[in-house]
């Protein structure tokens, strides 16, 4: 049995703590951050299946020993992170065990609060099929399950930490106000590390917490040295001392002394080109990744079956849904269109009908009140819901002018880019004919009531 080697006299095995709740509660410098790393590294150790929150991009340090993939906006990330990727990381996560460290720390309200919404909700909902053992970590918890306030996001991390047992699913929430916690989770939390607190309210929550009269634990607690908590397991608690955490600690505290970056590991090419595809609308190349564990993954029911991968052929496609102009194109090029086009079409209707629209007038530029005009929508809702799986291709561009955000089509940069390896080949009029070939097809994309022939 796999134990969890937490501190000198503190071992968990690992079956205890997998699909468990777990707090980890105390102000800033009191350890808490480094017994979440203990915990984390000790997991990552054990080849258990696990993703972060990182709401201060202090975890990157783990890469140092393990492989982990980072996703966020930060230096230290393998892979950008925004409401596009999100859910192909964490399917990634779930279904083929890849650690992930979440980033959000240069995301702020809202934007944060739907990432990670997206994020959670896909794990809970494929770990209901799957059943496989999973941790989740999450960083300032307080901010996400606040007490007394009512979210999406605070729903699906409740579920998470109060129902997830029977889907494999646990938790780890810290903070660093356990007063502003709701209380159900901490309540129900089946393994807690309580280091040192200070404020009044907080004490209270640690007095119902412990099985102790609140006089002695407050005695106790006052008392905690740095690295020092109380670990309570069921009803039974006791004073440890949490070892220090092997790998970098990204939320150490500045000082005028040098701090030596430290040699991160590099995640796989074979995870990012697998994360690349699924992005992209590909079929997946995950049944080839192994595990953390090095653990091969076992053939899928098709391979065992000899039976191909179902990419349409280049044949297919032009007898069902291309144009004859794609016949004069190669096949690569034609079945990388036919990706783009799949994630484009994921976009509701009125993002659909602004894309069709801008790559239909490129390089022409559009002012929001213009855009929502033509296209027949409120101006609001371009503010709200940009297209940004287009935006994040390139296919279109928005930039801040004097007459506000302004949106243009930029098809023919997205294909000296994109295509930039195949141009060569295609003669001096290819580019041409490969920009007026994507443009046809992206203004079949717009639902039938925006009639693009009678806009300017």
């Amino acid at each position: 049995m796999s134990v969890l080697n937490l501190g000198p006299e503190l071992t968990v095995p690992v079956e205890e703590i997998v699909g468990q709740c777990v707090a980890i509660l105390g102000i800033r410098g009191s350890g808490k951050s480094n017994t979440a790393g203990v915990i984390f590294e000790e997991l990552l150790a054990a080849h258990c299946p696990l993703s972060l929150v990182d709401t201060d991009g202090e975890y990157f340090g783990l890469k140092e020993k393990y492989e982990v993939l980072v996703v966020g906006g930060g230096d230290h990330a393998d892979v950008e992170l925004n409401m596009t990727t999100v859910g192909e990381v964490a399917d990634l996560s779930l279904h083929e065990g890849v650690p992930v460290i979440l980033d959000v720390s240069d995301m702020l309200g809202a934007e944060r609060e739907a990432v990670v919404y997206d994020f959670l909700s896909r794990l809970w909902t494929h770990a209901g099929r799957l059943r496989t053992p999973y941790m989740i970590g999450i960083e300032e918890c307080h901010e996400f399950i606040p007490q007394g306030v009512r979210t999406r996001l605070k729903d699906v991390i409740a579920r998470i930490a109060l129902r997830g047992r029977k889907r494999g699913l646990g938790a780890v929430v810290i903070s660093q106000r356990s007063a502003k916690v709701e209380k159900d989770v901490l309540t129900q939390a089946g393994m807690l590390f309580l280091h040192r607190v200070v404020h009044e309210a907080d004490m209270r929550v640690y007095g119902e917490l412990l099985p102790w009269r609140k006089t002695e634990a407050k005695e106790i607690v006052s008392q905690l040295e740095v690295g020092e908590c109380i670990f309570m397991a069921g009803s039974a608690a006791r004073k440890v001392t949490i070892r220090v955490r092997h790998t970098f600690h990204g939320g150490y505290t500045p000082s005028f002394r040098p701090v030596e970056s430290p040699k991160l590991r590099q995640v796989r090419g074979r995870i990012l080109e697998a994360l690349a595809r699924a992005r992209d609308g590909e079929p997946p190349l995950f049944d080839a990744l192994p595990t953390p564990g090095s653990r091969t993954c076992p053939a899928s029911p098709i391979a065992e079956r000899g039976a191909q991968p179902a990419v349409p052929s280049a044949v297919g496609l032009l007898s069902e849904e291309i144009s004859p102009r794609a016949a004069i194109l190669p096949e690569p090029i034609v079945l990388r269109v036919e990706r783009l086009l799949r994630r484009l079409r994921r976009l509701p209707p009125v993002q659909r009908r602004v894309v069709a629209f801008l790559v239909a007038h490129e390089p022409d530029g559009y002012a929001t009140h213009e855009l929502a005009a033509w296209v027949d929508c409120p101006e609001a809702l371009l503010h709200v819901e940009p297209p940004q799986a287009a935006l994040d291709v390139g296919l279109v561009a928005c930039e801040r002018l004097a007459r506000g955000l302004t949106y243009r089509g930029t098809v023919r940069q997205y294909v000296e880019r994109a295509f930039s390896g195949f141009i060569p080949g295609l003669g001096p009029d290819g580019p041409r004919r490969l920009v007026a070939y994507l443009r046809q097809r992206i203004s079949d994309l717009a639902p039938v009531e925006c009639d693009l022939a009678h806009l300017p």
